[in-house]
């Protein structure tokens, strides 16, 4: 089940203010439909806030390419001149950058998106992403989508840019319309035709003047905005960065209980047989060193003190050789025959101390 919920342009929702709610199947087929207070709002495994086009500005611009993370904190900044804003008041999420290098960016007050996603918290509602309502609108090239409503004007281009507006007064389009197709004009993008949904209760305007001020085809039709529109592919989740949920990372991954059950169990049998190899080895060590200074002390009982079995062990040989009148390898004799075998050439001067033979001869000594 999906639930999309369209947050209210207020400046502070709460649980008793009315919300326009759409439930719909896994499909994305709409089920039922209604505006209440949170309360009497249907529960669903996926919930998604749909924010009013009054609290989203949209601006395109050209970014550094740096990762992500900085861009993250960049785009405050870089849409400040835009803003009477502190930009640290502010949260910006990036879209998708088109053929002139320009990224598309959504803003919306940060105090603002912090409070309406408590007030939902609070009734039990946690979104999985929040867009913009002007992104129930379709993503044409070459066509741009206006509503008309008794609260709410905003103009979408088909690259996404939306921008809120005033209900005109007289059967003039609005200011906003005829700046934005200029601009486009001047970006040589200026669209095909503009489709105006005028919602029910209201005049329709008369499409031959809007066409002419505008510039463009313009086709007006009456009817409401379904909530359950199909989302455009240009729609920039604002739930990022700051934002995002802790959890998106885990649940993406989608693996039910019993698998991180088993593996940290895995973890924990694996940690449990290195401790015990670990152990083994070192009781091996100690065996193996008892056993060498057993032996030993079996051969050499007169000694006191034992730290190193095995260098003990050879001098103690070495001076019983020496004793019984047998050389070792390092006394004089077997060092001077093996110097004698290796070159025969004639010694200048021999030198012998400390087990350690040096024969001059000339041009080379040893």
């Amino acid at each position: 089940m999906i639930l999309r919920l369209l947050v209210p342009a207020v400046d502070r929702p709460g649980a008793d203010t009315p919300f326009a709610w759409s439930l719909a199947d896994g499909r994305g087929r709409q089920l039922r439909e209604g505006s209440t207070p949170l309360a009497g709002v249907p529960r669903a495994e996926i919930v998604e806030a749909v924010l009013p086009a009054s609290r989203v500005l949209f601006a395109r611009l050209k970014l550094p390419r740096v990762n992500a993370a900085t861009i993250r904190e960049l785009l405050p900044f870089a849409v400040e001149d835009r803003l009477v804003a502190d930009p640290a008041q502010i949260h910006a999420v990036p879209g998708a950058t088109n053929a002139r290098g320009e990224t598309l960016v959504a803003v919306v007050d940060r105090a603002w998106l912090e409070e309406t996603l408590a007030v939902l918290a609070r009734s039990g509602l946690a979104p999985a992403r929040a867009v913009c309502e002007s992104a129930l609108l379709p993503a044409e090239p070459g066509k741009w989508h206006a509503v008309l409503g008794e609260s709410r004007c905003f103009l979408v281009e088909d690259d996404g840019h939306a921008v809120a507006f005033d209900h005109p007064a007289d059967a003039e389009p609005p200011l906003a319309v005829r700046i934005a197709a200029d601009e486009a004009a001047h970006r040589d993008s200026r669209p095909r035709n503009l489709g105006v949904l005028v919602e029910p209760g209201l005049t329709v305007p008369d499409a031959a003047l809007w066409g002419e001020r505008v510039g463009v085809k313009v086709v007006a039709a009456q009817g409401s905005l379904a909530l359950a529109a199909p989302l455009a592919p240009t729609a920039i989740d604002l739930l990022a960065g700051d934002f995002a949920r802790r959890s998106a990372g885990i649940a993406s991954l989608r693996l039910p209980r019993l698998a991180w059950a088993l593996a940290a169990a895995i973890a924990i049998v694996q940690l449990g047989f290195t401790v015990a190899d670990w152990w083994r080895l070192e009781r091996e060590r100690r065996s193996l060193e008892a056993e060498r200074e057993s032996i030993f002390r079996a051969a050499f009982p007169e000694a006191k003190t034992v730290v190193d079995p095995a260098l003990q062990m050879r001098r103690n040989l070495a001076a019983l050789q020496r004793a019984r009148g047998r050389s070792s390898a390092t006394d004089f004799l077997p060092l001077a025959t093996a110097a004698a075998k290796n070159d025969p050439a004639p010694a200048r001067r021999i030198t012998y101390a400390g087990g350690r033979l040096e024969i001059d001869r000339g041009s080379a000594s040893r």
